[in-house]
């Protein structure tokens, strides 16, 4: 089964509800595999030892089949991309959202390819 790997589930505050509640409906993004989020809505990269364990540890089985998300921070997705190339020999598939579509796009990188 494939894995659609989200950076982080961002929030926002609902004063009507008076709590937290995700900014972003990725229903769509659910099409293309089972939902994991890897960090919390806080994570941050000025401590990224801890971050970047957490990512390796469930980035290690990614594989042809499974996405990421790259919703969040810019320096931790920077980090899911490269530990997740490095888990799938380079290989690596993004959701991008097509505004025009209104779905998500899958994109194939191949990051250890050699310009031909």
């Amino acid at each position: 089964m494939s894995t659609v790997f989200v950076i982080q589930n961002q929030h926002r505050w609902d004063k009507d509800k008076g709590t937290f509640v995700p900014k972003f409906d990725f229903s769509s993004a659910a099409g293309y595999g089972q939902l994991s989020y890897l960090l919390t809505p806080t994570a941050a990269p000025f401590n990224s030892g801890p971050v970047i364990d957490e990512l390796r540890e469930k980035l290690s089985f990614f594989g042809d089949d499974d996405c990421l998300l790259l919703i969040g921070n810019p320096v931790l997705i920077g980090c899911a991309v490269a530990i997740a190339a490095q888990s799938n020999r380079g290989k690596v598939k993004v959701l991008q959202w097509s505004g025009t579509d209104r779905r998500y796009v899958k994109i194939q990188l191949d990051l250890l390819q050699k310009e031909m």
